[in-house]
């Protein structure tokens, strides 16, 4: 099997390492680039098999989620304090939370994106928020518009990765900030392969991850898309370990993976629904925020399971 690789245009010679399936019945190879080391899915998605799948059944979209707000407040009184005011973009912001909690905590301009329609006409009614439909490079804010991105494990979910990175470094000011939160590929795409070779079916990738970033990937797009690494963090190094099987998996980690019956899914879909959340008060968030923030490892590593990087812009792409 021959495909080009939509990261680094080289040929993806070898076999499907494993196949997955989102929200229906299609199965998907999962290719590997010998040239750039991204796993990926292939054939692409199409727009209309990704809008099944990222549903009002999709976990992110829960409403009402004082969790979210919370750190979102802590996330602001961390990274923007640098400026009294600014133009902030919190990109896939699915219910609207974090970015709530940014605005009540900061006086800056904060702005949204997320792919789901009714999720966005939601988010804008019940939180009054500008929040945009679309994938970012569809959306055409002015250049140099941002002072900061957020973009919370969103890509390795978009069909595009490397036009999503130059889009922001297009909307990005030269002296603002990329703030990346995305999975470690190497240990998120292990537990896919090992559920297809046991119980040789394709896995349900539930989160909707199509991309799997290993870390020279990462720099690799970086690298091209104009941006360097100020800052790098790893976490979850228990969930990575386990992934990894250097550590005993999970023991729903077969339930976690067998794709859902279509009556499920139905179900699930009916309507957005609520965290259900008891409100707390904010000094309890911002000792969760801080808290997780003291588990994560200067670096890179390979048994984490997430990396985050704080990125600044470098020469044009």
């Amino acid at each position: 099997m021959q495909v080009i690789c939509r990261i680094c245009n080289n040929e993806a010679t070898r076999d499907a390492v494993a196949q997955a399936v989102l929200a229906g019945s299609k199965a998907f190879d999962l290719l590997s680039c010998e040239h750039c080391d991204v796993i990926f899915f292939e054939p692409l998605p199409t727009p209309e098999e990704l809008a099944q799948h990222y549903s009002k059944a999709y976990s992110f979209y829960k409403g009402d989620n004082y969790k979210a707000q919370g750190k979102g407040y802590a996330f602001a009184k961390k990274y923007l304090k640098h400026k009294d005011k600014g133009n902030f973009i919190d990109i896939g912001c699915a219910s609207g939370d974090v970015l709530a909690g940014v605005r009540e905590a900061s006086d800056w301009q904060v702005f949204g994106t997320d792919i789901n329609p009714e999720v966005v006409e939601n988010v804008r009614k019940k939180l009054q928020l500008d929040v945009r439909i679309g994938e970012i490079e569809d959306i055409q804010f002015d250049a140099n518009f941002f002072d900061f991105i957020r973009v919370q494990d969103i890509l390795e979910h978009v069909p595009q990765p490397l036009a999503f990175l130059k889009e922001c470094r297009r909307i990005i000011r030269d002296d603002g900030r990329l703030y990346l939160s995305v999975p470690n590929g190497l240990a998120d795409v292990q537990n896919l392969i090992d559920y297809y070779h046991k119980y040789q079916q394709a896995g349900f990738s539930g989160a909707g991850h199509i991309y799997f970033f290993s870390l020279h990937t990462l720099h690799y797009m970086f690298q091209r898309c104009g941006f360097q690494v100020e800052k790098s963090y790893s976490m979850n190094f228990k969930k990575g370990l386990r992934s990894l099987s250097v550590l005993p998996k999970s023991k729903h980690w077969k339930r976690d993976l067998t794709p859902p019956s279509a009556q499920d899914l139905a179900a699930a879909q009916s309507q957005i629904a609520s965290c259900g959340q008891q409100k707390r008060s904010q000094k309890y968030y911002n000792f969760q925020f801080f808290k997780d923030e003291l588990m994560q490892i200067p670096g890179t590593y390979r048994y984490a399971q997430d990396f985050i990087f704080l990125l600044r812009p470098s020469s044009k792409a």
